[in-house]
């Protein structure tokens, strides 16, 4: 198997240069997972809408549903890529590693997001239980699922694209 190459601001399009730039001033750097995307002269782009897409889910919300899907699908990458962005959230270590294991005791609605988004990445999408009801009940609407299951298959790109590309690694690693 060959080795994938990630694409550097040197050898994109003029237009995905843009897009670097707005990675650079979210992430203080191109991300390397990102920067894959520009192997494909839409995929930056496209990707890009996504990750930045409105959303009735805040940010630490949609932080969840990051981890503990990178959890779910064992990415190295994107557990620490979404390890240093839920620091940076305002997030301790151990509610990272809680939110990780599906443990979270400190806040009840994160906890329905965690377990909704976990149990669709485990079942593709088959419900388990009451987990919909406690999301609802949660203080949760319809909208919300919608854009859980939209954060979820976000997250899942991302997780398949480093699986299949393994590129390096550019933040503080954290283990699966």
């Amino acid at each position: 198997m060959s080795e994938f190459v990630v694409p550097t601001e040197q050898n994109i399009s003029d237009k995905q240069k843009r897009f670097f730039g707005e990675l650079k001033g979210l992430y203080g750097i191109v991300p390397n997972i990102f920067a894959a995307f520009a192997s494909s002269e839409n995929g930056l782009e496209n990707y890009f809408n996504y990750l930045t897409q409105k959303s009735s889910l805040t940010d630490r919300e949609r932080e969840t549903v990051n981890l503990i899907v990178s959890q779910v699908n064992q990415c190295q990458y994107c557990l620490s890529f979404h390890s240093t962005i839920a620091s940076r959230l305002g997030f301790t270590n151990e509610e990272i590693l809680n939110i990780r294991a599906n443990d979270i005791q400190f806040d009840r609605k994160l906890k329905a997001v965690a377990a909704l988004a976990q149990n669709i990445a485990m079942t593709r999408g088959k419900i388990v239980g009451s987990i919909l009801e406690d999301f609802y009940e949660a203080g949760y609407d319809q909208g919300h699922l919608v854009d859980v299951v939209l954060a979820v298959g976000n997250i899942w790109t991302l997780n398949l694209l480093y699986a299949i590309t393994n590129v390096p690694i550019d933040w503080p690693k954290v283990y699966v």
